[in-house]
């Protein structure tokens, strides 16, 4: 998957800037296993000195995110705007937001590769340990939060 998830990698919100690992995380700002994930990310500095997170944000069908989504990837400072969502728990009104070309293009790209992976639960974690060819894929809370806390 690492060539797949390299071709999407412009898209990813970066969190981090570690090189002992390389983290691409698929999350859906509206999941709340998805933001216990980013949020203990977002707290843990040490995690963030050690690895470099690449932040993908897929929509699960049973979750009314795409607007959000959409608003996330398109924002001045997508990073800062993640958080606010995810860590921080705003409410953004999203009724006069409309999606820009370049936006939902980008979102369509994260979602092929997803869609290819067999992506079917948020959080979603694929992780290459430096120097690595080999990743380790892990799935929903209990194997996400468990890397975390290793």
């Amino acid at each position: 998957p690492r060539v797949m998830l390299e071709k999407i990698s412009q898209h990813a919100i970066r969190v981090g800037n570690g090189d002992a690992k390389k983290v691409y995380l698929f999350v859906d700002p509206m999941c709340k296993l998805s933001k216990k994930i980013l949020k203990t990310i977002n707290d843990n500095k040490v995690l963030q000195l050690t690895n470099t997170y690449y932040i993908f944000l897929y929509r699960l069908p049973r979750l009314d995110s795409e607007k959000l989504i959409q608003y996330i990837y398109q924002s001045n400072d997508r990073k800062t705007t993640l958080l606010e969502v995810m860590v921080d728990e705003e409410v953004i009104d999203l009724d006069d937001f409309k999606a820009s070309d370049k936006t939902i293009k980008a979102i369509q790209a994260v979602s092929d590769v997803a869609k290819k992976l067999d992506m079917t639960v948020r959080p979603y974690m694929i992780s290459f340990e430096k120097d690595s060819k080999f990743c380790t894929v892990s799935e929903g809370e209990a194997s996400c939060m468990e890397e975390l806390e290793d």
